[in-house]
């Protein structure tokens, strides 16, 4: 998952407000420590083999974890020159302050994964490197069709300010689930736009089940049917939309049907999943790597299906959680060129197919998607489809200085609405007025 797929707990507006001061305080130390002066990466220089160390940080556990490990092994045995050596180092959350930290103490590693809504706070502290020298020059430069076969929702976020800073690895769409034994007791259709709901909920009405079911946090779906309607809540330009009249009827429509019970949020279970599987709600929201976790949590005789996110106004879209790998501030150019080879063995069609069907996230180019070895798996495994053509409309975030502040925010006008039955107008003004301050204030 994203970024925006972090680990939440019950209080997830209070954590996110910590961790913002955490970062904040970090950052500061980060420019009183750092200053102009060069960090160093982590174990920098030569492994004990004699090659060029790549020292690696991610963010990834379980079986996602162990196909990395499989992917590490495999490029150091397939070359002598560089050695990566990759190190989990928790959460998103954890390694975004591992990152902080090791700014300030000049330990950063050579390279990491990392989501692309951070890469503007990385650049105004000095810390992360463009990958223009490395991924536009040479004989291993990244060609227009290599370039070309990354998704464009992805491709969307990859520069910053006219250089490159990011390149993508792995990337959740955003899609709907629902229950198709729901579905077929009550005779209902999968829902193809937003107004279906308002049919469904009526024909669930007294059943107990509800319609629909967010995450903890809706915004998600807020940012996508904002989009639907006509505009980005941030654009490229820094213009802040949040009470424009297509980001009121996103915000309206979601708002209503909690207020009116047709719809939840997963509260304490953080994500809709939990209950989804309880047989309680009809329809949720969340990334494609969801997919995986209900394979592997549903009751055996439980039926689901995926489809992609139901039009809002008669457009439809998702918004993209893009994952992708950086180079840091005191890599040698020894270990930014073997970086670089790194990135591009990840980004192969190859990996990124294996990478999608051990994982459940989607291949970040094209041609893994169209590979022999993806479509065999699309066909014994036809949820991972929907998540696969949620591409064709994907968009991603507007990446910016303070944007984690904004975030917070957001979250907090979501929880507004929903603990304290605020109307979608009242805290959209509130997260206008804050958001206007963060971008004027950086």
């Amino acid at each position: 998952m994203y970024t925006k797929y972090i680990s939440q707990g019950a209080l997830i507006v209070k954590l996110h407000r910590w961790l913002a001061v955490v970062a904040v305080a970090a950052t500061a130390l980060i420019m009183a420590g750092c200053g102009n002066s060069s960090s160093t990466s982590t174990n920098s220089g030569a492994s004990s083999s004699g090659r060029t160390k790549i020292t690696f940080w991610y963010r990834m556990n379980g079986v996602y974890e162990k196909a990395l490990k499989s992917y590490i092994n495999d490029f150091n045995k397939r070359q002598k020159q560089y050695e990566v050596v990759g190190t989990s180092q928790g959460s998103y959350d954890d390694l975004q302050k591992k990152l902080l930290a090791s700014a300030k103490s000049r330990t950063l590693p050579t390279m990491s994964q990392v989501t692309d809504i951070t890469v503007p706070e990385y650049i105004k502290n000095g810390f992360i490197l463009p990958l223009d020298d490395v991924a536009l020059k040479g004989s291993d430069k990244l060609s227009s069709s290599e370039l070309n076969d990354i998704y464009p929702g992805i491709r969307q976020n990859l520069k910053y300010k006219g250089q490159y800073y990011t390149m993508p690895f792995a990337t959740g769409t955003r899609i709907m689930f629902y229950n198709k034994d729901i579905l077929d007791k009550y005779h209902l259709s999968v829902p193809k736009n937003w107004e279906d709901f308002a049919a469904i909920s009526n024909k669930l009405k007294g059943t107990g089940i509800t319609t629909v079911g967010f995450n903890k946090s809706y915004d998600f779906e807020f940012e996508t049917l904002a989009y639907d309607a006509g505009n980005r809540l941030v654009t490229p330009k820094l213009q802040v939309n949040l009470t424009t009249p297509a980001s009121l009827a996103a915000g309206n429509a979601i708002v209503s049907m909690l207020h009116n019970k047709t719809a939840t949020s997963a509260g304490t279970d953080v994500y809709f999943n939990v209950p989804f599987i309880q047989g309680k709600m009809f329809a949720g929201f969340g990334s494609s790597a969801t997919i995986q976790q209900l394979k592997n949590t549903a009751p055996k005789g439980m039926h689901w299906g995926t489809a992609l996110m139901p039009a809002f106004q008669g457009k439809e879209s998702n918004v993209l959680g893009n994952n992708g790998l950086s180079i840091f501030k005191g890599a040698s150019t020894k270990q930014q060129q073997g970086a670089w080879q790194f990135m591009k063995y990840l980004m192969s069609s190859k990996v990124q197919s294996d990478w999608g069907q051990k994982t459940g996230y989607v291949p970040v180019v094209k041609s893994a998607v169209a590979s022999a070895s993806y479509q065999s798996f699309l066909k014994k495994n036809p949820e991972y489809q929907a998540a696969v053509d949620a591409y064709k409309d994907g968009f991603s975030s507007t990446p910016f200085v303070g944007y984690n502040e904004y975030r917070n925010d957001l979250y907090a006008a979501v929880d507004a609405t929903i603990s304290k039955g605020q109307s979608a107008k009242t805290a959209l003004t509130t997260l206008q007025k804050q958001t206007e301050a963060i971008v004027k204030g950086n």
